[in-house]
């Protein structure tokens, strides 16, 4: 009788556990272990016009390593999202395929607040809308989402190829803002 105890409370436990992680298999869906992420930048306010973008690395959303250093040496965008913010979802579709038809300018987005709102899974929301990009995965503490100064959903950094930030949106864009944005960015 003992031995079903404790059976029924490591049932119940692990269950619980389960349940109070969002009820997902901590797969590619959930937030990234705080030792995976990093950053070259303390938490502070956003990244300023002129200001580097930090060094930074974190789990890919489809397995390995994402860092900034991917984007190389040319022009960038780095969007900052959560698959759960409706702004989000908004302006995703516009931006990705507005950037990826310009030539040289790289892409890459940092998902954060992982499931802590409603919503669809980052992997899921890019599906569904057939958006392929470089996606790292922010920690729990949201560190790359704190060291980049993101206080607001989407924040998008428009880079020069220098590293520094020429242009920067935060929230929902119009179109016109993404391709003035873009544009800022390809003159050089």
């Amino acid at each position: 009788m003992l031995w079903f105890g404790v059976a029924i409370v490591a049932v119940t436990s692990v269950a619980g556990a389960w349940l109070l992680a969002g009820g997902e298999s901590g797969g590619d869906e959930g937030p990234a272990r705080a030792e995976a992420v990093s950053i070259d930048r303390a938490p502070g306010p956003q990244l300023e016009i002129g200001e580097q973008v930090p060094a930074f690395s974190a789990p890919g959303l489809d397995g390995g390593t994402v860092s900034w250093r991917d984007v190389g040496d040319g022009p960038a965008v780095l969007v900052v999202w959560a698959s759960w913010c409706p702004h989000c979802q908004a302006e995703l579709p516009v931006l990705v395929p507005a950037t990826q038809a310009r030539e040289g300018i790289a892409l890459l987005s940092v998902t954060t607040a992982v499931g802590q709102e409603p919503g669809p899974a980052p992997a899921d929301f890019l599906e569904a809308e057939g958006l392929n990009l470089a996606t790292a995965v922010d920690d729990e503490a949201g560190s790359l989402m704190r060291g980049l100064g993101v206080s607001s959903f989407p924040t998008v950094y428009y880079v020069g190829g220098d590293g520094a930030v020429r242009a920067v949106t935060i929230g929902e864009s119009a179109e016109g803002a993404i391709e003035s944005g873009l544009d800022a960015i390809q003159r050089g």
